[in-house]
């Protein structure tokens, strides 16, 4: 599924946010990645996403080397990626369901199908009785599961997720990460950033610690947590 070799990412002042990561994550495997601000966990997430691309090294998602897509082909493999990023750049001035079809009308698709996929996609996360409201009129918690209808509504391969329970209590949080568990025992590959703060709350994965952009722990873990 996504196969890391020595990747450095370099930016533009200098900064090496990874230096020489080297990765593989298997079809339908979920896997936390923890570390401290700045370790590098956004830069590796949006490498995956093919947001970026690499400084050096090779990074293959689905068998292809992001480094070498054309433009083209680098937007039909992000098609294939369900992504949540910080920040959650919904459209205010549209309604629940409009924000989530988007994916699909920026991949060409129209009519009925959409809103069928729509539909689904809401009920999935829990908001299938909103898709008529303004986003501005969810909450916090609610706002997010948008934004994991938004991501899931292409029916992905692979779901990523940078710290989606960021400025949520506890509560909102952990339905947050029930619903992202949840595509992984449907067979989607999730792969999720978070804090070092929430790593004793997190369902059993794979845990893989970022250090100062190299990997500091790889390994299976079990939340501390019942679940």
């Amino acid at each position: 599924m996504i196969t890391l070799n020595s990747v450095v990412k370099r930016y533009k002042d200098g900064h090496e946010a990874l230096r020489g990561i080297s990765l593989e994550i298997e079809d339908g495997e979920m896997i936390w990645i923890t570390g401290h601000s700045g370790a590098g966990k956004s830069t590796l997430l949006h490498l995956m996403s093919g947001l970026q691309r690499p400084t050096s090294g090779s990074l293959k998602i689905h068998e292809q080397d992001i480094s070498r897509l054309n433009s083209r082909a680098l937007a039909r493999l992000r098609s294939k990626i369900g992504l949540v990023l910080q920040g959650r750049r919904l459209l205010m001035n549209r309604s629940v369901r409009e924000n989530a079809a988007l994916p699909l009308q920026i991949a060409g698709l129209y009519g009925d199908e959409i809103w069928q996929r729509v539909e689904v996609a809401l009920d999935k996360v829990g908001l299938g009785t909103h898709a008529n409201m303004s986003p501005m009129a969810l909450s916090g918690g609610e706002q997010q599961r948008l934004c994991i209808a938004r991501a899931i509504v292409n029916r992905p391969r692979l779901l990523i997720a940078d710290e989606p329970t960021a400025n949520l209590d506890r509560s909102y949080a952990k339905t947050i990460l029930d619903i992202l568990s949840s595509f992984h025992r449907s067979g989607v590959t999730v792969v999720i950033a978070m804090p070092d703060s929430a790593s004793d709350r997190l369902p059993s994965a794979r845990f893989l610690r970022l250090e100062d952009g190299m990997i500091g722990a790889d390994s299976e873990a079990a939340s501390a947590e019942a679940r």
